[in-house]
């Protein structure tokens, strides 16, 4: 099957304003989608997925939810490793190093949610456990 990609992910966040401005800084982005209500938003990135952050409680279509405590990562290229790092370390976030068998990096991370990112040098069709 092909055609099918990730177009959209939301957290959970107890504080909006605050959510926003960590990411905005960490990820980069096109645009700003901001909801009507007030209580969500979404950086839309280069590639046109949207990172959804939404206020704990939104409720979306059909009663949907934001994650309360989610696993995410973002495929980065190995040349970016060293300016993710930096982005996190000047946003106060010591970030965790894991070498992948493959030689492959990752950059683990919390949120200001307790949310835990990632940024892996290569994508799961490359990786061996």
């Amino acid at each position: 099957m092909s055609g099918v990609r990730m177009l959209e992910m939301h957290l959970e966040v107890a504080d909006l304003n605050r959510a926003y401005d960590f990411y905005r800084q960490l990820l980069p982005h096109e645009k700003v989608i901001r909801w009507p209500d007030g209580q969500a938003l979404a950086l839309v990135m280069p590639d046109g997925t949207a990172f959804g952050l939404w206020m704990q409680g939104k409720l979306g279509i059909h009663d949907g939810q934001g994650a309360a405590h989610l696993h995410y990562a973002f495929q980065i290229d190995p040349a970016d490793y060293d300016t993710f790092r930096r982005k996190l370390l000047d946003l106060g976030v010591e970030p965790r190093e894991y070498e992948w068998p493959s030689g492959q990096r990752s950059l683990y991370y919390f949120d200001p949610d307790g949310h835990q990112g990632e940024f892996m040098t290569c994508d799961w069709l490359g990786l061996s456990r």
